[in-house]
């Protein structure tokens, strides 16, 4: 990726505290997940009252992402990220606390870190990257996905060597330093600035193309969280025998979804970005249509890696579309799509439980996401609409 200095080691030293933090942010994303058993026991609460946890982080997510577009227009991207790191820490560290109310307070902290952290960061990657933002994206977010499959194995080594409170504060710690280094250290993308430029002029009008947009992702990262979030449980009843690890099932898509973006940069040398989100959709869509009509964990486990692979290439895709539509404008463009995103991911996985509590069946719930994609892989033929000339060569 290229950025603002011809320094090559200094180029380097960037992308190594822009790609770590990313990492961090991936545990700090998913570590409600293997955690919330402990605070459920620590205060005797109900699945209920745990279910805040999410809320909060969900409401402070959205208020950072709300929150975008002014602060990198202000303070710029290395500020803006280093504000969202100190946020991720405290929220991390105030786990720790002994006070229920508190917890929940910090919950809705490191929510709204990670709010600016993950979208600044891959706004950051798609304007400094230039021609390469597609692979570029995609190594960034396969480094949110180490983090977040690294997560509750992480829990669970600590949980069980009676240590979590000092891995908090080593996750904090962590954050703390990456917010310090981006505080000293210029990474602004001054170098494309007359690629964004001319990116903003070509770009279209912002009505339409917003929306379309803004459908694209809720509707994608809706449906990743659904199929991530339910896998567990429609493992666990489909195959109910002694030994079956449902536990699992998750792990198979996460791990489908970081092989697939390991994948991605070499595919993405020798396919157009058109070609690699239609096959990625299509196979999403047949492998979660086949998971609706197996019975056994170990078909399941092949659909859902199937689903990864077919799912790892879309997000990182569609924010260099973002970019390469609206250049400069993006970092304001990006904070009303993230938030539909974020709105995905927490109406979409509630849709399944809804339907499946109406219907009486997971299967009849999972048809959500799966008529999500079916949406998706219609919607996309609009993106080649855009006057630019990449977006041409592109689409």
């Amino acid at each position: 990726m290229e950025i603002l200095s011809d320094n090559l080691p200094a180029k380097r030293a960037t992308n190594v505290i822009v790609h770590s933090g990313f990492i961090v942010a991936g545990v700090v994303t998913v570590i409600l997940g293997p955690i919330l058993p402990i605070l459920i026991a620590r205060w005797s609460m109900t699945d209920e009252r745990a279910g805040l946890f999410f809320t909060l982080q969900f409401c402070g997510n959205l208020l950072g992402i709300m929150s975008l577009g002014s602060l990198i227009s202000r303070r710029g991207y290395g500020q803006t990220l280093a504000a969202g790191f100190t946020f991720m820490a405290l929220g991390i560290a105030a786990l720790n606390l002994g006070s229920e109310i508190l917890s929940l307070t910090a919950t809705a902290g490191f929510g709204y870190g990670l709010g600016l952290v993950l979208s600044a960061t891959n706004l950051w990657v798609a304007e400094t990257a230039g021609a390469r933002r597609a692979p570029a994206l995609t190594i960034l977010n396969l480094t949110w996905g180490i983090g977040a499959i690294t997560c509750p194995v992480l829990v669970m080594l600590a949980q069980r060597g009676h240590w979590l409170g000092p891995f908090l504060l080593s996750v904090a710690g962590l954050s703390l330093i990456h917010a310090l280094v981006l505080v000293f250290i210029d990474i602004e993308p001054r170098s494309q600035r007359d690629t964004a430029v001319r990116s903003f002029q070509d770009a279209p009008p912002y009505g339409m193309k917003i929306a379309l947009f803004g459908a694209l992702f809720f509707l994608y990262c809706g449906t990743e969280s659904a199929i991530g979030g339910w896998a567990a449980a429609l493992a666990k009843r489909i195959e109910s025998k002694t030994g079956n690890l449902w536990e699992l099932a998750p792990m198979f898509f996460w791990a489908g979804l970081l092989i697939g973006r390991a994948l991605g940069p070499f595919v993405l040398r020798r396919a157009a970005e058109r070609t690699v989100l239609f096959l990625g959709l299509t196979l999403a869509i047949v492998s979660n249509g086949a998971l609706l009509l197996l019975a056994n964990m170990s078909g399941a486990a092949i659909c859902l890696i199937g689903a990864g692979l077919g799912f790892a290439c879309i997000f990182p895709l569609l924010v260099s579309s973002l970019t390469e539509h609206y250049g400069k404008r993006a970092r304001r463009v990006g904070s009303i799509v993230f938030a539909l995103a974020n709105l995905g991911g927490a109406t979409i996985p509630w849709l399944v439980g809804f339907t499946s509590s109406h219907v009486g069946s997971l299967r009849a719930g999972l048809v959500v996401p799966l008529s999500a994609c079916v949406f998706i892989l219609g919607l996309l033929p609009l993106l080649g609409t855009s006057t630019s000339p990449s977006r041409q060569r592109s689409w």
